[in-house]
């Protein structure tokens, strides 16, 4: 049964999402350093949407006080950041157990299948040094991966906790596990080419099927807390966030079939040339 904080039209968004044709793009290691250059910013802008709603239930201060929100809630939100910024990683060298920030664990896949995390390091110094609207700006970054981050951070510009927890609940945790089981049975690349990745997906699906979907859900119920704007204010945020991933994929899509294309043309013989 549909959440009744979720748009009517979210179901065929998700669908849209589940069945997209991207996945079945990502057919060599080629492609698949090229779809991560894309989608590690949306791994990164994830976290922004996730520390907003924390600051919002369990807020730092010092000295310390205590807030409204609800124990499991509260315990909840704390628990997420935790698996996010410290999950079970991959075990190392010895065979002992390690923990690693999602982030940090998509960047070691990204180098681990050879792409290029150097335009993503000078985006993140911008950041630091300038902030993220300017980064955003001025940084050599994929255009997809740019659009989709200023839908993002256009949540989070709104101050309303309920818009962000919409698009952190809907837009992101309700779609990963579907989106990253379409990606896992259509991926040309097998497992023991990026295991790093592979680990990455599957974690998401656990996580986010257990708990952290479901979880999320019932934390945007408790900060709408019944209020029919903050209710109708949620479901178009929602839906923005349905169809910002949507239009990503949509981007990335045409990038992947530009450079296999271009792969193509280079691998066939000049004109007038001639076979072996």
């Amino acid at each position: 049964m549909a959440n009744p904080i979720e748009p009517r039209t979210s179901g065929t968004l998700r669908e849209q999402l589940d069945r997209h044709p991207i996945y079945a793009e990502v057919r060599d290691l080629g492609d698949l350093r090229l779809f991560m250059a894309h989608h590690v910013y949306a791994v990164w802008d994830f976290m922004s949407l996730v520390k907003y709603v924390q600051g919002h239930i369990a807020p730092v201060s010092v000295p310390w006080m205590p807030t409204v929100h609800p124990s499991m809630l509260r315990q909840f939100i704390n628990a997420m950041v935790l698996a996010e910024e410290s999950d079970e990683g991959l075990p190392d060298a010895t065979g002992q157990p390690t923990a690693v920030a999602h982030f940090d664990l998509y960047c070691h896949a990204m180098r681990e299948v050879g792409a290029d995390t150097g335009v993503l390091m000078r985006f993140l110094e911008q950041v630091r040094t300038d902030g993220v609207r300017s980064a955003l700006g001025a940084a050599a970054i994929p255009g997809p991966a740019r659009r989709f981050m200023a839908t993002t951070f256009g949540f989070i510009d709104t101050g309303k906790a309920h818009v962000v927890a919409a698009a952190l609940a809907v837009g992101r945790e309700q779609v990963i596990p579907g989106m990253f089981r379409a990606l896992l049975r259509d991926l040309g690349v097998v497992e023991a080419q990026a295991p790093a990745f592979y680990h990455y997906l599957k974690r998401h699906i656990h996580l986010d099927d257990d708990t952290h979907g479901p979880m999320t859900m019932r934390l945007l119920e408790e900060v709408c807390a019944g209020d029919a704007q903050k209710v109708l204010e949620s479901e178009q945020a929602a839906h923005r966030a349905l169809e910002a991933r949507i239009h990503f994929w949509d981007e990335v899509r045409a990038v992947l079939r530009a450079h296999g294309w271009s792969v193509t043309v280079a691998s066939q013989p000049r004109s007038g040339a001639v076979s072996a």
